[in-house]
């Protein structure tokens, strides 16, 4: 968090918008704030910029600047009123910037850090939400809203956001490929009581492991985790159908035979290569 957040500001004034005066007042509080910014005086920056927004309150990047500024007397982990009244006027000041400029990814990626810095993942997927209300085909918003979630501890939220991103992202294994992980990560490591559920979610796994091989025949990771998941089903058929779960390894075995091979053949071409 005290990492210099993105470029500074090159403001040109609009000669319409504030008299001639007022226009040099603006550039000598901008320029003082940059100079501060630069330094990491974060405060002397956020008090310049402050009265550079008083007298031009229609320049969205003072916005921006201002909840930079802020961001940048933000202490992670200090939850004193003082320290937590910085994150909630960053989140305020980039929130109001961000409508704005709701492309700028760079604030947007600040805004985000900063919920996640002040603890405030709740907040990160509202924003999100509410974001794919107007832009419902970014797929790095989805992934986003994947992430936080997870974060959160939601797994099922977390799992229909990442199969959110295979349909946005259908042409990408790796889509494809994360999904089947998450999958697996659940049912290795915190499986549901319920073996029903359990077994959908193994078979959601393997359906998007294998899509993943589908679209690129040498995916030997994907090929890795379908192994996995593969010895997760055994596991629950070794309950009531031995011979399905004997089965079950059999199939594992030669995923992951498959996967060797892929990667002793690319060491070999390496090697030949060098």
């Amino acid at each position: 968090m005290r990492k210099k957040l993105c470029l500074l500001l090159a403001l040109v004034l609009p000669l319409t918008s504030v008299g001639c005066v007022e226009k040099i007042r603006a550039r000598m509080e901008i320029k003082q704030a940059n100079q501060a910014y630069e330094k990491e005086d974060y405060r002397t920056a956020l008090e310049h910029y402050k009265k550079a927004r008083d007298i031009d309150s229609e320049f969205a990047d003072l916005d921006r600047m201002i909840g930079y500024s802020q961001i940048g007397l933000y202490i992670p982990d200090d939850k004193t009123p003082a320290n937590e009244a910085h994150a909630d006027a960053a989140i305020q000041e980039l929130s109001k910037y961000l409508k704005k400029k709701p492309d700028d990814r760079i604030a947007r990626d600040a805004l985000i850090n900063m919920y996640l810095n002040a603890n405030r993942t709740s907040q990160a997927i509202d924003y999100f939400r509410s974001y794919l209300t107007d832009h419902p085909a970014d797929l790095e918003a989805v992934k986003s809203i994947a992430t936080l979630y997870a974060k959160q501890g939601d797994f099922n939220e977390s799992l229909n956001w990442y199969e959110k991103i295979t349909l946005l992202d259908s042409k990408n294994p790796e889509s494809f490929y994360i999904y089947g992980v998450v999958c697996y990560e659940k049912v290795a490591k915190n499986p549901p009581a319920d073996l029903t559920e359990k077994m959908a979610i193994i078979e959601k796994g393997k359906g998007a492991l294998q899509h993943a091989i589908d679209l690129k025949p040498d995916y030997f990771e994907s090929m890795a985790y379908l192994n996995l998941l593969w010895r997760q089903q055994a596991l629950l058929d070794a309950a009531t159908d031995p011979v399905k779960a004997q089965a079950d390894v059999a199939q594992a075995d030669a995923i992951r035979n498959r996967a060797v091979e892929i990667i002793r053949a690319k060491k070999a071409a390496a090697g030949k290569k060098s």
